[in-house]
């Protein structure tokens, strides 16, 4: 029976994300409601007890400090709303998002453990640390394959065979 990939969340509207990540997105909304609402409310009402508003600089910039908060904060109520929290899942053999994995490097034979992070968590994404985006060459190619499969990563100028080892304790 030849091997089938498992139903990808990316197939579906759901954005994959850590607990870690979700929790944080969770943080700076709850921070960007109680906190920052309130902080440019008053920057607000002092601007217009400045006076005139048409050529009130003051009132401008907190209104437009305003207006992307309000922004961000509907993107997080968004972007929480269609989050799907992945954890490492090591009863199959499917890399998934969360889950530390040896790679190797099939020409220079040279492993790293790498830890796969969601799209909204690109931000945390760090090579050096281990930690790569699913939306990176290595992320996209890796997400989703079996452990032992070979698999081609497209950089700029060549393409790299990298090959699945295994699960590991914890990223580089």
């Amino acid at each position: 029976m030849a091997k089938t990939k498992k139903t990808t969340v990316a197939e579906s509207n759901a954005l994959t994300m850590t607990q870690d990540a979700y929790d944080e997105l969770k943080r700076e909304l709850e921070l960007r409601i109680n906190v920052t609402r309130k902080e440019i409310a008053e920057e607000i009402k002092a601007a217009m007890d400045l006076g005139d508003l048409s050529e009130n600089h003051a009132y401008t910039v907190a209104m437009e400090k305003k207006e992307m908060n309000e922004n961000r904060i509907l993107e997080l109520e968004d972007i929480l709303a269609i989050a799907k929290i992945v954890a490492g899942n090591k009863t199959d053999n499917f890399v998934n998002i969360g889950e530390p994995v040896e790679i190797q490097n099939v020409e220079t034979k040279k492993n790293r453990i790498v830890v796969l992070v969601g799209t909204e968590e690109s931000k945390a994404a760090n090579p050096t640390e281990g930690k790569i985006s699913v939306d990176s060459p290595i992320g996209k190619a890796i997400y989703n394959s079996m452990i032992g499969d070979v698999v081609d990563v497209s950089l700029q100028d060549k393409v790299v065979k990298y090959k699945v080892v295994k699960f590991a304790k914890k990223a580089a």
